[in-house]
Order: C-alpha cells, then structure tokens, then sequence
C-alpha cells in the first residue's frame, strides 16, 4: 500500500502538478458516441450548459474528455490514466492553452476500494482525503506548497474534529463539509 508520504512523494516527480476541474453537470446520455463527437451537457432541467467530445483508450476507458461551454467555446481538457487492472490513476485538467490546471490521483486498497484521493495544484498545494470501506471521507490532509502538512481534518467517533500546528482547533462540521 502506498502511504501519504510515498504519494506525494511520487507526484512531485511528475512534471505538471494539477487538480481536476470538476464540472456539476453531466450529459444525461446513455447511449455511448463516437470517438470525438460532440455532445450536450445538460443541467436536471434539460437545458443545455455546455458540450464535451470525449476519446476511449483501446481497453474503453476515457482517455481525453474536451470541454465546451454552452456558445462551443473550447474552455479545457482533461486526460486520464490508468493502472494495469483497469482503475483510474490520475485525472489531469489543463487550460485550452495546454497550460496545466490541476491533479487527482487515486489510491486503492487492496481491495481495489478508493482508499485516498489527491489534489494537487501546480503551485504544489494538495489536499489529501482518505476514505472508509463505505466510500465516505473521514480525513483530510492539506499539504503548503514545501509539502508540509498545516492542516488536518478528521472524522472521530462521529464528529469532525480539525487540527491544526497538531492542536485541536475546532470541532464539528467543516466548511469543507
């Protein structure tokens, strides 16, 4: 298993260090497409708020996701890796000028359960977050650009609990909730 350590370890060594745009819309589309073709991102309403093309590797797994506003204004790209078993490795989001935005990278258990999940900024920030057998979040790490650790946030029977410098600093929900 990797640990925290390892993996940031191992992303510092890759070149472009970035995080995900995360888009709150989906297609809605069930039916696959074509390789590059390009279709509407819907809201729950049916209105259209964007379009993407997305490209499969020869396994079938998306390789390239394009990103379209709603006027078909190319906004960015993500790619995506994989490990050997077919699971996502990394999601990479770069502006449309090939200027790298944001990382994700995925870790899994044994399993094969997500056990953590990066982001990274290209500045060097990153917020780790572990999950439980269930899916669900119960810490967060967030790492300063000399991949110091400032800030944790842990679930502990129950409730949220943030520490910061290693002190208890708040307890309850966090605004990252």
């Amino acid at each position: 298993m990797i640990t925290v350590k390892k993996l940031l370890c191992l992303t510092i060594t890759v070149c472009l260090c970035i995080c995900i745009l995360l888009c709150s819309c989906s297609s809605g589309d069930t039916e696959p497409t074509a390789d590059g073709a390009m279709t509407a991102v819907t809201d729950s309403s049916g209105n259209v708020t964007g379009y993407e093309r997305r490209y499969h590797n020869t396994d079938g797994n998306i390789s390239r996701l394009d990103v379209y506003d709603a006027d078909q204004e190319y906004l960015s790209f993500v790619l995506y890796e994989y490990y050997d078993d077919g699971s996502l490795y990394t999601e990479t989001t770069y502006a449309a000028d090939g200027i790298a935005q944001s990382r994700l990278i995925y870790i899994y258990d044994d399993d094969g359960a997500l056990y953590q999940k990066a982001y990274e900024l290209p500045n060097g920030e990153a917020t780790v977050e572990t999950f439980d057998k269930d899916g669900n979040v119960v810490e967060r790490q967030y790492y300063d650009t000399d991949e110091k650790l400032y800030k944790r946030e842990a679930l502990e029977d129950g409730e949220w609990k943030t520490y910061e410098g290693g002190e208890l600093s708040t307890e309850g929900p966090t605004e990252s909730e």
